[in-house]
């Protein structure tokens, strides 16, 4: 005969002191949608259960259709919604908004991952802490030479004679004796 233990007696639960009213602000993104309905379909999408028919389901709570619309016109309205670059730059704007405030949960399954010696993964969690806290330094050397060719030299040396001579018999030769712009004809 096995003994079922004995229930804890329900007492008083402690009282929670309460918070301090929170004013979140919704992103530009999410003031920039055209009504408040538009607004409650995207928290409805992180509400309902992802998969089939979500979007769908997300519009009816968030009000859009009336009780007796088809199911192919909650489809379609669901898809217009979800496929609205308004509605996506306000998913954007709240999945970021999301994973931001979920830093805090993922530091801590981190720092438990690490305590936990016997965790399959309890290198690669050492190595990624580290990875992000003393990256890895590299250093470059980068050496530019530049150096003329025979023809080159040659070339400047004919137009530093060219000029030279030039100057001796008079001719005033322009500052730059290579133009390459077309001539406008003037027909």
């Amino acid at each position: 005969m096995t003994t079922v233990p004995a229930k804890r007696p329900k007492g008083k639960r402690r009282e929670l002191v309460p918070l301090e009213p929170v004013d979140a602000e919704d992103g530009s993104a999410m003031k920039a949608l055209p009504s408040d309905r538009h607004r409650a379909f995207i928290r409805a999408l992180y509400s309902v259960k992802p998969g089939w028919g979500a979007n769908v389901k997300a519009a009816k709570l968030a009000g859009f259709g009336s009780p007796t619309s088809t199911p192919q016109s909650m489809a379609t309205i669901a898809s217009r919604l979800a496929h609205d670059e308004r509605v996506l730059s306000a998913i954007r704007e709240e999945d970021e908004k999301r994973i931001r405030s979920s830093a805090p949960r993922a530091i801590a399954a981190l720092s438990a991952l690490i305590e936990n010696p016997k965790s399959k993964d309890h290198a690669r969690g050492i190595a990624l802490v580290l990875d992000r806290v003393h990256a890895v330094e590299t250093t470059h050397h980068v050496k530019v030479e530049h150096r003329a060719s025979s023809s080159f030299k040659a070339t400047t040396e004919a137009i530093e004679r060219i000029m030279l001579l030039a100057a001796r018999a008079g001719v005033v030769m322009p500052a730059n004796i290579i133009d390459i712009t077309p001539e406008k004809s003037t027909s």
